[in-house]
């Protein structure tokens, strides 16, 4: 399962969007971006302190920023462009 913390910003839609178009069950944690981000839990998933960021819990692996999720996902998915 995946986990995909975001928030209602571009980058946060980018994520969901492609999570529905590979059909990929997840889970929505919403991120409120008045300070949530600055928490130390989430700093434990997100250095920079930015959304979006999944867990893949299947496979323990936490990714963040948002071009490297959209790979991590399509590479995941095994999708490809026809």
């Amino acid at each position: 399962m995946i986990e995909l913390f975001t928030a209602d910003t571009p980058n946060g839609w980018k994520i969901s969007i492609m999570l529905e178009e590979i059909n990929f069950k997840y889970k929505l944690t919403k991120v409120n971006l008045s300070g949530d981000q600055f928490k130390p839990e989430f700093k434990k998933i997100s250095p920079f302190n930015k959304i979006p960021v999944i867990i893949d819990h299947k496979h323990n692996k936490t990714v963040f920023e948002s071009g490297v999720i959209l790979m991590y996902l399509g590479e995941k998915s095994k999708k490809t462009i026809s």
